[in-house]
C-alpha cells in the first residue's frame, strides 16, 4: 500500500467506475466518467484500459463483474 496519492485516488475512481457500469446500464461510459472524476471519456477509456485490459463497454458488455471482485488485471487493482 506503498503508492502515490494520484494512483490510490485513480484507484478509487475506477473501483467506482466499474461498478456503475455494471449496476447502472442506461448511464452512459461519459457520464460514468465525468461522475468519477475523470476530464473526458477519452482519458478515463485509456486508463481504464492499462488497469483492466478492455475497454469499458467491452467491460460492461462482458458483464465481468468477477474481474471487478477479484481485481484489474494489468494494474493490480483490488476492487473489494
Amino acid at each position: 500500500t506503498n503508492m502515490p496519492p494520484i494512483e490510490y485516488l485513480t484507484r478509487c475512481r475506477l473501483e467506482v467506475a466499474s461498478r456503475m457500469l455494471l449496476e447502472r446500464r442506461r448511464t452512459s461510459v461519459t457520464d460514468v466518467a465525468l461522475r468519477c472524476g475523470f476530464e473526458s471519456a477519452q482519458y478515463f477509456a485509456r486508463v481504464f484500459r492499462r488497469y483492466t485490459g478492455c475497454s469499458p463497454r467491452e467491460f460492461r458488455r462482458s458483464g465481468d463483474s468477477a474481474r471487478a471482485e477479484v481485481g484489474f488485471a494489468a494494474g493490480s487493482v483490488a476492487l473489494r
